[in-house]
C-alpha cells in the first residue's frame, strides 16, 4: 500500500467480481443500444435493478437465485453479431471509472441488483442460442418429461415443478405469485428444446394461481401467446396443435398452483413461532435442527390433524429452505425425528414421489 500505488487507484476504474464470490451477482450485458427495449419490455423487472452503461447498451445487474449458468455465455444475433454477455463465474464488471472509449461510467439506475431466478430471463427473440441450464432440478429430483405426446403422468410431475419454485425463489425471501396472463407466459417459456411439456404444465399451474386471484383469462389467448415465444425451442416434427392439446390435458391434470403458498406459509410460520416443540427436540441445539422440525409441524398444520403430508422435492428441498447445500444433514436429522417418535413415514418415496409424513406430537391451538 504505497503513496505511488494509492495515487493510481485514484484514476483507476472499479470492477466488480461476479458469480458465487460475490453472493451469485451476475451483470446480464446487452451491447446493442437497439435491443435494451427489447429486455425492459420482456423483463419489466429489469426496469427495479441496478443498470450501468458504458459507451452503448445496458448492463443490468441481477441476484441469482437457486441455479444459473456457471459460466459466462456469449450472446449473439441470429446473423452472428455480438450483443453482449451473461457474465457469471470468473468474470468481473467494471461499474465505475473510465470505458475504452473516453467516456465514464454511468449508473443508469440507482438500485439494489435485485434477486431472481434464472428462469425467470426472457431472451430477446433476436438472441440465436440464450444462456441455457443442463437440468431445472438436481438429476435425483427429475422427473424425463420427452415431448412426444406420451400420456406422462402430470400429476407426478407436479411434486417436482412445485419443488422448483420452493427452490428457486425462497432464497429471496419470499415467493412470488403469477398475477397476470403476461407474467404466466413469461415464466413458463423454455429455455432449451426438450423442455416444452414440462413448461406447459408449469403454465397450467400458473392459470390455476390467476384463476384463484380471479384473473379472467382464455385458454386459446394464452397457448398462442406462449406459442409464439416458445417457438426457437420447438421441435418442428410437432405441430402447433400438438403442443395445444399437451396444453389443454395439462389443464385438466394440474391440481397445485405455481408459486403455491402452501410450502411457503408453513415456512413462514416456523419462522416467526418457533415453539412449542418436543422437549427431546429442544434438546438438540444444532442450527437449523429445531426450525427444520417447527416447519414440519406448520405442514402439519396446514394439512389438519393426523392427516398425511408432503414436501414437493422432498429433503432436497428441505436442505434449500435451511441454506444446506447438500441433503444429507436433513435427512439425518428427519431419521432422528422418526426415531424421537416426532415423524412417521406413511409412504416411502422414489424417483417419481416425495414421502408421506404424519407429524406425531399434539398440534398447538390456533
Amino acid at each position: 500500500m504505497t503513496t505511488k500505488y494509492l495515487a493510481k487507484l485514484e484514476h483507476g476504474n472499479i470492477g466488480v467480481v461476479l458469480g458465487a464470490k460475490s453472493g451469485n451477482l451476475i451483470a446480464l450485458d446487452v451491447d446493442d443500444d437497439s435491443l435494451v427495449e427489447s429486455y425492459l419490455t420482456l423483463n419489466p423487472f429489469l426496469n427495479d435493478t441496478l443498470q450501468t452503461h458504458g459507451a452503448r447498451g445496458r448492463v443490468f445487474w441481477l441476484r441469482m437465485t437457486g441455479d444459473y449458468p456457471a459460466k459466462t455465455v456469449k450472446l449473439k444475433t441470429a446473423s452472428g453479431e455480438a450483443s453482449g454477455e451473461f457474465r457469471s463465474n470468473r468474470s468481473q464488471s467494471i461499474i465505475h471509472g473510465i470505458h475504452p472509449s473516453g467516456k465514464p461510467y454511468e449508473i443508469v439506475n440507482l438500485a439494489k441488483p435485485m434477486a431472481v431466478a434464472f428462469s425467470r430471463i426472457v431472451w430477446p427473440s433476436e438472441i440465436s442460442v440464450p444462456p441455457c441450464l443442463p437440468n431445472i432440478l438436481p438429476k435425483a429430483d427429475w422427473t424425463e418429461v420427452t415431448e412426444v405426446t406420451e400420456d406422462t403422468d402430470v400429476a407426478e410431475v407436479a411434486e417436482v415443478a412445485e419443488a422448483a419454485d420452493v427452490i428457486v425463489e425462497q432464497s429471496v425471501g419470499g415467493f412470488s405469485l403469477v398475477c397476470s396472463v403476461d407474467e404466466a407466459v413469461n415464466r413458463c417459456l423454455p429455455n432449451k428444446i426438450h423442455e416444452n411439456n414440462i413448461r406447459l404444465f408449469d403454465l397450467a399451474r400458473a392459470l390455476l394461481t390467476l384463476t384463484g386471484q380471479g384473473v379472467d383469462f382464455d385458454h386459446d389467448e394464452v397457448f398462442d401467446a406462449w406459442h409464439k415465444k416458445a417457438e426457437p425451442f420447438l421441435r418442428p416434427e410437432l405441430k402447433k396443435e400438438d403442443y395445444f392439446l399437451e396444453f389443454l390435458k395439462a389443464c385438466h391434470r394440474a391440481r397445485v398452483p405455481l408459486g403455491s403458498a402452501r410450502v411457503t406459509a408453513a415456512w413462514e410460520r416456523a419462522n416467526q413461532n418457533l415453539l412449542p416443540l418436543p422437549p427431546k427436540v429442544m434438546a438438540i441445539q444444532k442450527p437449523g435442527f429445531q426450525l427444520l422440525c417447527a416447519f414440519y409441524r406448520e405442514m402439519q398444520a396446514g394439512e389438519g390433524v393426523g392427516k398425511v403430508w408432503f414436501v414437493a422435492g422432498g429433503l432436497r428441498a428441505c436442505a434449500k429452505l435451511l441454506g444446506h447445500k447438500h441433503h444429507s444433514t436433513v435427512e439425518t436429522w428427519t431419521a432422528a425425528m422418526h426415531t424421537m417418535k416426532v415423524l412417521k413415514t406413511i409412504q416411502k418415496g422414489d424417483a417419481h414421489h416425495s414421502t408421506r409424513f404424519v407429524y406425531l406430537p399434539t398440534l398447538p391451538k390456533s
